[in-house]
C-alpha cells in the first residue's frame, strides 16, 4: 500500500508485518508482509489498530504507542480467520512527528509448540474461507475468536466480553440460546437451531446455526458456533407464501365466479327457451293465417321478428353447448381422426356444395379424446372455413397433421388452412373470446361463440389452438392435442 509518508526501505522490505499509524493510531499504510495475518491491505487501511489486537490489550497498547518506548510490547493480534497470534511490537516515531511505524514480529516458539501453531494456521485458513460466521467461546460464553466482523457491530464490542455470544441476539431469544449453551457445556451435544439477530440499526436478521463443544485434554472448555445468514432466504420464503396464499384466494374466487357464470348461462338459456318458443309459434301463426290481410310493412315486421327469433335460438343453443363443456366430464376414447373428420365433411356436404367448395384431408393420426367434443371442434372450424370465403372465390380447405413433441408430450399438430378472407394479426387472440365478432351480423351469420367453444375443447384435452400465418391469403388454424390422454390424479 503506497503512502506519501517516507517510511524507509525496511518498512516495505520487512518480512514481518509493518503498520504506518496516524496520530489517532489509525492504520495509514501496511507492507506486503501484513498478508501473513490473512488480510488484504484494503481490509485494514483506514481502520484503527485496536481492531487487530485483543480487546484486553487495547488501552495498554494505545498508551504504549503514544509513549514510543524503546522496549517492545507483546500482544495478541487477530488474524482474518479469527485466530489470535502473539506478536512482539516495536514502535518508531517518524521524522514528521505525526506518524509512527509499528513493526510486528511473530514470537519465537519452541519445537513442542510447532504442532499447535500448525493447527492454528489450518484453523485460520479454514475459517477465513468460510462464508458462514465461525465463533469460538470459552466456558463463560465470552467470545474468543470471530472469523469476520458482524454487520454494524465492531468486533471489540464482542470479543472478550462476558456473555459476548449473546450480545447480538434478539433479547427475546437470549434465554433459549443460554439454554442451548448450557446444554452443550454439560453434555457435549451438538445442537442446531434458528435464531434472530438484532443489529444496531434496528434491523432483524435470521441465522441458521449449529453449536458444538470445544474439548481440551478431554474436557469441554468452550463452544464453537457456525452460523449462516439466511435473512434473504426467509424473506423470499415469506414473500412466496404470501403470493401463494393470494393466488389460492384468487383461484377460489375465479372458480366461484366461473361456476356462477356457467350456472347463469345454463339457467338463463333454459329460462329463455319457453318465451322464445312462444314468440316463434305466434309469429308463425300470424304469418300463416293473416299474411294475405297484412300490408307489406307488417309482413316485413313479421319477417324481421322471425329472423331475430332464429338468431336468439342459435345463441341459446351455443350458450347451452358452452355451458355443458364446463359442467360435463370428458368421455375419453381412442379416436380415428381420419374417420371422424370424414364424417364431419359428410355432414357439411350440402353447405360445401352450395359454396362450390373443396375440402382436402391428409392422413390424420389416432388420438384419445371425447368423440362428441372433438367432432364439434372440427365441425366449427370447417364451417368457419367455408363461411368466411372471399367473394367470387370458391373456398378450399386443406387439413393436414404431424406428430411432434411439445414439452416432453407427444401431440398431434393439426393444421386447418383455407383461402378465405383471413384474420388480421391484431385480432388473432381476440377471436377466441366469447361473443367476439369481427363482422356485422348482416355480413356473416353466427353468434361469436364458435371459436370460444373450440378453445375450451382443446384446453379440456390438454391441448391448445392458435392462428398461424397462412401462405398467401386465408387463415391457418393450428390445433395441438396430446396423442394419449393423461390420467387424472386425485
Amino acid at each position: 500500500m503506497r503512502t506519501d509518508v517516507h517510511c524507509g526501505p525496511f518498512f516495505e522490505l520487512s518480512p514481518e508485518p509493518c503498520f504506518l499509524l496516524g496520530s489517532d493510531a489509525t492504520i495509514v499504510a501496511v507492507n506486503a508482509a501484513t498478508e501473513k495475518l490473512g488480510y488484504h491491505p484494503s481490509e485494514v487501511v483506514g481502520r484503527p489498530l485496536s481492531r487487530l489486537v485483543h480487546p484486553q490489550s487495547k488501552d495498554a497498547l494505545a498508551a504504549w504507542i503514544e509513549a514510543s518506548p524503546p522496549a517492545p510490547m507483546t500482544v495478541e493480534m487477530r488474524g482474518s480467520g479469527g485466530a489470535w497470534w502473539e506478536y512482539e511490537l516495536r514502535v518508531t516515531t517518524l521524522e514528521d512527528g505525526q506518524h509512527r511505524a509499528l513493526f510486528a514480529r511473530e514470537k519465537v516458539v519452541s519445537e513442542g509448540d510447532s504442532r499447535s501453531i500448525h493447527a492454528h494456521a489450518n484453523w485460520q485458513a479454514l475459517s477465513a474461507c468460510l462464508t458462514d460466521f465461525v465463533v469460538t467461546t470459552d466456558d463463560q460464553a465470552s467470545i474468543l475468536t470471530l472469523n469476520r466482523d458482524p454487520p454494524g457491530i465492531p468486533p471489540e464490542e464482542l470479543i472478550g466480553k462476558p456473555d459476548g455470544m449473546f450480545i447480538f441476539i434478539a433479547p427475546e431469544e437470549r434465554p433459549a440460546l443460554r439454554g442451548r449453551f448450557d446444554l452443550v457445556m454439560a453434555t457435549g451435544e451438538i445442537v442446531s437451531y434458528e435464531t434472530q439477530v438484532s443489529y444496531p440499526d434496528d434491523t432483524i436478521g435470521t441465522f441458521q446455526s449449529r453449536l458444538g463443544p470445544v474439548r481440551i485434554d478431554g474436557q469441554i472448555a468452550g463452544t464453537v458456533l457456525v452460523t449462516r445468514d439466511i435473512t434473504a432466504q426467509r424473506q423470499a420464503e415469506a414473500a412466496r407464501r404470501v403470493a401463494e396464499r393470494s393466488l389460492r384466494e384468487y383461484m377460489i374466487q375465479l372458480e366461484r365466479s366461473n361456476d356462477e357464470l356457467e350456472r347463469f348461462a345454463s339457467v338463463a338459456s333454459h329460462d329463455l327457451q319457453e318465451p322464445l318458443r312462444k314468440i316463434q309459434a305466434f309469429s308463425e301463426r300470424l304469418d300463416r293465417k293473416f299474411t294475405a290481410q297484412l300490408p307489406a310493412t307488417a309482413r316485413d315486421y313479421i319477417s324481421r321478428m322471425q329472423d331475430a327469433a332464429r338468431r336468439m335460438q342459435d345463441l341459446i343453443n351455443d350458450l347451452l353447448m358452452f355451458s355443458r363443456l364446463a359442467n360435463e366430464g370428458n368421455t375419453v376414447a381412442g379416436l380415428d381422426l381420419d374417420r371422424l373428420v370424414g364424417s364431419v365433411v359428410s355432414d357439411l356436404e350440402v353447405r360445401i356444395e352450395e359454396n362450390e367448395g373443396t375440402v382436402e384431408v391428409g392422413t390424420l393420426p389416432r388420438i384419445d379424446g371425447d368423440p362428441l367434443r372433438i367432432r364439434q371442434l372440427f365441425q366449427n372450424l370447417l364451417a368457419n372455413a367455408i363461411k368466411f370465403r372471399r367473394p367470387g372465390v370458391a373456398p378450399i380447405v386443406k387439413i393436414s397433421a404431424e406428430e411432434v413433441e411439445v414439452e416432453g408430450v407427444n401431440v398431434a399438430r393439426i393444421s386447418i388452412a383455407d383461402n378465405g378472407i383471413g384474420i388480421e394479426p391484431r385480432y388473432r387472440e381476440r377471436i377466441f373470446g366469447i361473443f367476439e365478432r369481427l363482422h356485422g351480423r348482416g355480413v356473416y351469420e353466427g353468434t361469436g361463440i364458435g371459436l370460444a367453444i373450440c378453445r375450451k375443447i382443446c384446453e379440456q384435452h390438454g391441448g391448445a389452438i392458435s392462428v398461424g400465418s397462412a401462405e398467401g391469403e386465408g387463415t391457418l388454424f393450428i390445433v395441438e392435442i396430446p396423442l394419449k390422454a393423461e390420467k387424472e390424479e386425485q
